[in-house]
């Protein structure tokens, strides 16, 4: 009987995670609501210390679907309970301060549907920084999709010294039955969501869309504005601890680049000295190694070819 049938699962679950920043988050629900297809459902994941979205959303957004995080949890807990609460085949972990293009949804459904054995999907984005968008956008690739097989070359699109950008992380769709059980670790630090996709990338692909479907904002609230020497070595240790299936090379390169660039550049006072020096040291036998390596020519081979197919 008609009168009994159940409403159909939407395609997509769209989560708008939220914390403390009523603005951007009824900038953020309202560029989801203006999807050109219907085919999601929204939530708004309130894991604020005050009531100021909770009033905003009952305001602006009545029929939303809303849900409190009380007491309030831990960014990576709050990720992973947001996918639990997931029942649709895809899932989007949204931020309260970017942007969705009106044809995200369509677009990552239309490629979902070409591309199904892919984990996840990630797209391009236009940069916003402080308020003035920026003349590049987020990556630039060869191909208008690009389609990742193994963690590895993820991993070296991240760090490798021949990376042409990233797809960002508010802007991924995962496909719930393949990501499976797996969840963020809550120990991970602020680079808990790399580690979560070269986990996801292990068994399953993860492709790019190279066209931006969404405004990624950096402001001076974002936490990727604050730098954590303890979580940049607190991922070291992942790699570390990796290394067998992510490859050396990736470890020297993020050495490199994310650790003792950083620490060269800082105003370090007298008894870290030392540890300057052993950095120095390192840094000089790599510059030396890597130019023995086959994928060092790869890449910057690779980095030649996706300049001449940057976007206008």
């Amino acid at each position: 009987m008609t009168g009994s049938m159940r409403p159909r699962t939407p395609w997509l679950d769209v989560i708008v995670l939220c914390h403390n920043r009523p603005l951007d988050a009824q900038r953020a629900i309202a560029s989801v609501l203006a999807q050109n297809t219907a085919d999601f459902r929204l939530t708004v994941s309130d894991n604020s210390s005050n009531d100021e979205v909770a009033t905003m959303v009952r305001r602006e957004f009545p029929t939303v679907h809303y849900v409190r995080r009380t007491p309030m949890l831990s960014a990576m807990q709050h990720f992973n309970h947001c996918i639990d609460d997931c029942t649709a085949g895809y899932f989007c972990l949204f931020h309260d301060d970017d942007l969705m293009a009106p044809n995200f949804v369509q677009v990552m459904q239309q490629t979902a549907t070409a591309y199904p054995e892919a984990v996840a999907l990630g797209c391009n984005a236009f940069i916003e920084v402080m308020g003035k968008l920026q003349a590049s956008p987020s990556f630039f690739a060869r191909h208008v999709v690009e389609n990742i097989h193994s963690a590895k070359n993820l991993a070296a699109r991240y760090f490798s010294r021949a990376q042409s950008g990233i797809a960002p992380f508010p802007g991924y769709v995962y496909q719930r039955s393949l990501a499976g059980s797996r969840r963020f670790l809550l120990s991970g630090g602020k680079y808990a969501d790399v580690a979560w996709l070269l986990e996801l990338a292990r068994t399953h692909s993860v492709v790019w869309i190279r066209q931006p479907l969404m405004t990624y904002r950096m402001h001076e609230g974002n936490d990727g504005n604050t730098e954590s020497r303890r979580d940049r070595l607190r991922f070291l240790g992942y790699l570390k601890r990796n290394r067998d299936w992510l490859g050396e090379g990736i470890l020297q390169d993020y050495r490199c680049s994310f650790i003792y660039k950083i620490l060269l550049k800082s105003q370090a006072p007298e008894e870290r000295r030392k540890r300057l020096l052993v950095g120095q040291s390192f840094l000089s036998r790599y510059r030396w190694a890597r130019y023995g390596r086959l994928d060092t020519y790869q890449s910057l081979l690779e980095r030649a070819r996706v300049k001449k197919a940057q976007l206008p």
